[in-house]
């Protein structure tokens, strides 16, 4: 059997709308939201590649450092057609199956991918995801996992700018043509008006807040969504930084 190439591909952007320069922004000490991420992925035990996919504006001069100075891959693409910057990267790298990360994500748990991919190449699903609106995870954890052959396909049919600009909506458009799994660790608590990711400035302040928290107990940035909710639990009032905003997706159907 041929092993397949595994690589995670991280979109990224300095021109974010809401929050320009999110992923620059420092979290901890000198510590950026996109270094955190980079240094979380790389603890996984099972991918070959991480790239960084971002555009061709100069504005990401910032993000091409950082890959380099983090000794990871990067893609420069289209802008607005992100579905595209995808398909150039996985096909310039010779990827065979994509882990799909965005780079507002810095809690993302290693493990948790991890135990996705194995359950992705044991099973024949085009597609599977954690974060829909039904499971625990909340919006900061979500990770996408899909095969090259698949992302040719949705290249293919993808039609509007909408398509083009998003990735997982696609699939859903056309459940005759690819199989979809939502992965669901039943053992995890879930907690309401919960958002991790870093879209609006309070989501930065919250972020902040708990990895402060988690410094003092982990000295490494080795730790789990489950310390995560632990914090949460002994200071409940701190999920008021950010619950004016929408705290899970809905589900796409």
């Amino acid at each position: 059997m041929i092993k397949q190439k595994i690589g995670v591909i991280i979109q990224a952007r300095m021109g974010s709308t809401r929050l320009p320069g999110k992923v620059a922004k420092k979290i901890y000490r000198n510590e950026t939201i996109l270094d955190l991420l980079l240094n979380r992925i790389k603890l996984s035990k099972k991918i070959n590649e991480i790239i960084i996919a971002t555009s061709k504006d100069e504005k990401n001069a910032f993000i091409i450092e950082l890959a380099k100075a983090h000794n990871v891959l990067f893609f420069i693409g289209s802008e607005g057609n992100v579905l595209k910057r995808y398909y150039q990267a996985a096909l310039k790298f010779e990827i065979d199956i994509i882990i799909r990360i965005t780079s507002d994500c810095p809690f993302l748990d290693p493990y948790i991918m991890d135990e996705m991919l194995d359950f992705f190449c044991s099973n024949s699903y085009d597609y599977i995801r954690n974060v829909d609106g039904k499971t625990p995870y909340p919006i900061g954890f979500d990770i996408e996992i899909f095969s090259f052959k698949s992302l040719e396909k949705i290249l293919k049919l993808a039609k509007t700018n909408y398509d083009k600009e998003h990735i997982s909506p696609i699939f859903y458009k056309y459940p005759d043509i690819f199989s979809i799994f939502t992965y669901n660790e039943t053992n995890i608590k879930v907690i309401d008006n919960f958002r991790l990711c870093v879209d609006y400035k309070e989501d930065l302040i919250l972020l902040k807040k708990i990895y402060k928290k988690l410094k003092k107990k982990h000295k490494d940035i080795d730790f789990r969504f489950s310390d995560i909710i632990e914090i949460i639990e002994k200071d409940p009032k701190m999920m008021d930084i950010n619950k004016k905003y929408k705290w899970r997706e809905k589900a796409i159907k």
